[in-house]
């Protein structure tokens, strides 16, 4: 882009136009559903170039974006990029280090730019480069000839001679998954979706249930092709595709009245076709090409219309974006509007994307939808760098995310919280897509994931390009035991990462997001799972979208091991300001601690609830929960399992368990609570749909309405031994609750505010301390040797003073001798 003098502002903030033009606001705050601008001001970038993000201006299609070394953008160091299409824009270049000024704009008459307030931010010297594609670059290296996705033509030969050695079994595999179905009939275009309600999501959901299957062997057949030559399967794949791209593209299946076939068919289209081309006649290409290009510009006007760029938040429209990418891809030196495509996929996926994760990797929408949407992305990714060399899988969120699956939903993992379709465990092609992102990032901890499943790259198209068994998995017991995805609110703290038989995990989620998409209203959960085997769950199933049983319990608060009040009253569903954060998170050798404030998902039912988990390593789980209401309410503490627990109310005890795997319950406070448990699900699942697993739900009530309470809860799995019943005391005294943990021989001393954290230094034993919470760990001789405190400024264990800092800090740390 060229460098040009400075323009001037025209106004700055909330701004008018001259001329009698329509009005223009500038710098708007966001909506609930748009994206924040970025960098926002005083920032420090990790990645050069930064993505330019900001509010749209309503009936805007254009902008001007300036860039400067100064706040009023001066002197040659001014840049300033024109007729940017959309809010959004990366540039193609990094960006000198150092300090530099944004501001975005809209052109008014006589050439005039009205301008944002101007925002600082820096650009980090050891910023990772990653600049966006520049798209007439990338449209001249697409092969003139097919096939151009995945496998270009030049390289066609050199699959097809791997058939006979390491291919040989993918290609044996889909000649017998081919095999079974060349010929069939062919399901025929589908009715309108009809019906309200849960019943319109009943039947949109029947329709893709019968025409996904069809439209797999679609692509199935044409990659057998591919990759054989044998052209038994090519016919049968251009079957399919005549067949399929025949259906009116504005009919039942276009975007507007059914997403879901309208996706699918050209997500495995525009693969089997670009296969399969040379089997065509000219006739037959002109109809199939007729209708795919009909149905890409329905996914860009949907997304445009949306305003994608910027209100990201619809699960279906982010995997719309890679399917018009591969689908420009595939036509860029045919269709002109190709290239229009092109880059605004590419700008997005390069700036905003994804819309339900952050850098640190973690997803709101839990870890069956990640599997899917990563699947869908990293075709996309896999066709871009083939053809263009660019790498999105580098991308700070891509590299981070698969360590969301390493620690929130290892291999054997018995369920998979937290989001729609929860209650399974993870299956052989979570196993396939680790690969797949081992070998675009060679990372050795996670082809380690795929070597747990014994999965290998899996037999569709990213197996076949991805598949590389040089590199060698490194174990997990190398990695820290614990991980924080604050992004989407995920704490995931580990006692033996990796070791099936030996790991005992707790994870909790407190998410800035809410309940929104396929998220529930689960802010403050937690699960736990230990030796294979889930022992606290989130609980409910998904029979499909929208029924009165996903709806009415698996979204709601009491299907998670949360807090409700007054029978029942949990956080608002989908609402994404019925929020909630973690608010601190530390790991060390002997405590881990996870704070999470669900406080705004109640929308004012509660004025407060932090829950706040210290893990005693290896393998117990301390929880505090402070929770008060705006009037005398009933406080309900639910644990959910899949076997039915024992109770000993006078204990205050319980103990859960599955197979080999127990855990004992033990709630120190309050005293008196009412223990309840029942085997049903209110509503129950839709029984025609599947033959759903029982699950039990269990609540601890204070049985008189409180002001305010709080718990205190000790968790502790076990599998050949029960823990000493002594092993854990109740300690609390006048402004904490305090307990006992003996462990291993050692004693752990752990210790949480209930009066005003302000009031200065507390005493338990021989610690002092001003902290919200601390954990300290003596060995059998009675010498302290580890400890963990929350927002403290001074620490002292007998007359050792282990802390005295000027500021408050949250850490875990071994003592030195």
């Amino acid at each position: 882009m060229p460098l040009i003098g400075a323009v001037a502002a025209l106004t700055t903030g909330l701004s008018m136009a001259a001329d009698s033009a329509p009005r223009i606001v500038l710098d708007r705050p966001p909506a609930e559903f748009q994206k924040p601008y970025h960098p926002e001001h005083d920032a420090t970038t990790d990645v050069n170039p930064p993505p330019f993000v900001w509010v749209p201006v309503k009936g805007q299609k254009k902008y001007a974006v300036q860039l400067a070394r100064d706040e009023r953008f001066s002197g040659d160091s001014v840049r300033t990029f024109r007729d940017v299409p959309w809010s959004v824009l990366v540039l193609t270049e990094p960006l000198p280090g150092g300090l530099w000024w944004w501001r975005y704009g809209v052109p008014m008459s006589g050439g005039k730019i009205a301008w944002s307030k101007a925002r600082r931010f820096t650009v980090s010297d050891s910023a990772q480069v990653f600049p966006a594609p520049d798209v007439g670059q990338l449209i001249s290296k697409v092969s003139e000839q097919r096939p151009r996705l995945f496998v270009p033509r030049n390289k066609r030969q050199g699959y097809r001679g791997r058939a006979a050695s390491d291919l040989a079994s993918t290609v044996e595999s889909l000649r017998r998954a081919c095999d079974k179905h060349v010929g069939e009939a062919l399901v025929p275009e589908p009715e309108r979706v009809q019906g309200k309600g849960a019943m319109r999501g009943k039947h949109y959901r029947s329709i893709f249930v019968k025409t996904r299957p069809p439209m797999d062997l679609m692509e199935q057949c044409g990659l057998l092709y591919l990759l054989s030559g044998q052209e038994k399967y090519g016919l049968e794949a251009k079957r399919r595709i005549l067949h399929f791209f025949g259906w009116d593209p504005n009919g039942s299946t276009s975007y507007k009245a059914n997403d879901e076939p309208a996706m699918w068919v050209m997500m495995r289209g525009s693969r089997a076709y670009d296969w399969t081309y040379d089997l065509f006649t000219p006739d037959e290409r002109r109809r199939v090409e007729a209708s795919m290009r009909i149905r890409a510009k329905q996914f860009y006007d949907h997304l445009r219309g949306r305003q994608f760029e910027s209100n990201p938040y619809a699960s279906h429209s982010n995997r719309t974006l890679g399917f018009l990418g591969e689908a420009a891809l595939s036509f860029a030196r045919e269709w002109p509007e190709a290239a229009e495509w092109l880059r605004y996929v590419t700008q997005v996926y390069w700036g905003i994307f994804p819309a339900w994760g952050a850098d640190d990797g973690g997803w709101q929408e839990g870890p069956g939808y990640w599997n899917a949407y990563m699947s869908f992305a990293l075709h996309f990714v896999s066709a871009l760098k083939e053809i263009s060399g660019h790498n999105i899988a580098a991308k700070p969120f891509f590299r981070n995310t698969p360590y969301y699956c390493i620690y929130t939903n290892p291999p054997y993992a018995g369920h998979s919280p937290f989001g729609d379709g929860q209650s399974g465990r993870p299956g052989k092609g979570r196993g396939n897509l680790m690969y797949w992102f081992s070998t675009l990032n060679r990372d050795p901890y996670v082809r380690m994931y795929a070597d747990a499943q014994k999965s290998g790259p899996g037999n569709n198209i990213l197996g076949v390009v991805l598949r590389d068994d040089t590199l060698r998995a490194k174990p997990w017991s190398e990695l820290p035991q614990a991980r924080a995805f604050p992004g989407v609110g995920l704490v995931a703290m580990h006692a033996a990462l990796g070791d099936a038989q030996e790991d005992v995990y707790m994870l909790l989620r407190s998410s800035p997001y809410g309940g929104i998409s396929h998220g529930h209203a689960n802010q403050n959960a937690f699960v736990v799972e230990a030796f294979g085997e889930p022992l606290a769950i989130a609980s409910g199933h998904y029979p499909w979208y929208g029924s009165p049983h996903h709806d009415n319990w698996t979204r709601q608060t009491k299907a998670s091991c949360s807090i409700t009040i007054d029978g029942g009253i949990g956080q608002r569903a989908r609402l994404r300001s019925a929020n909630g954060r973690i608010t601190q998170f530390a790991t060390g050798h002997a405590f881990d601690l996870a704070v999470g404030d669900a406080t705004p998902a109640y929308q004012g039912n509660l004025k407060r609830f932090v829950r706040k988990v210290v893990h005693v390593r290896p393998g117990v789980f301390v929880v505090f929960d402070d929770v008060a209401a705006p009037k005398p309410s009933t406080f309900e503490w639910w644990l959910h399992g899949v076997e039915e627990m024992k109770i000993d109310p006078n204990e205050q005890r319980a103990v859960a368990g599955r197979r080999h795997a127990r855990m004992n319950v033990r709630w120190l406070s309050p005293a008196g609570l009412a223990f309840r448990q029942t085997g049903a699900f209110d509503p129950p699942p839709e029984r025609e749909e599947a033959n759903w697993r029982k699950q039990w739900h269990l609540t601890a009530s204070t049985k008189a309405k409180l002001p305010a309470t709080t718990f205190l809860t000790v968790l502790w799995p076990w599998k050949d031994k029960a823990p000493d019943g002594q092993a854990v005391r109740d300690l609390s005294g006048q402004g904490f609750s305090a307990c006992e943990v003996v462990l291993d021989g050692a004693r752990n001393l752990l210790a949480f505010r209930t009066d005003d954290h302000e009031q200065g230094i507390f005493r338990l034993g021989d610690i002092e301390t001003d902290a919200a919470s601390v954990a300290v760990r003596f060995d059998a001789a009675g010498t302290p040797t580890h400890y963990l405190v929350e927002a403290a400024e001074t620490l002292k264990i007998g007359s050792k003073i282990l802390l005295d800092s000027c500021e408050p800090r949250t850490t875990s740390a071994a003592l030195k001798n």
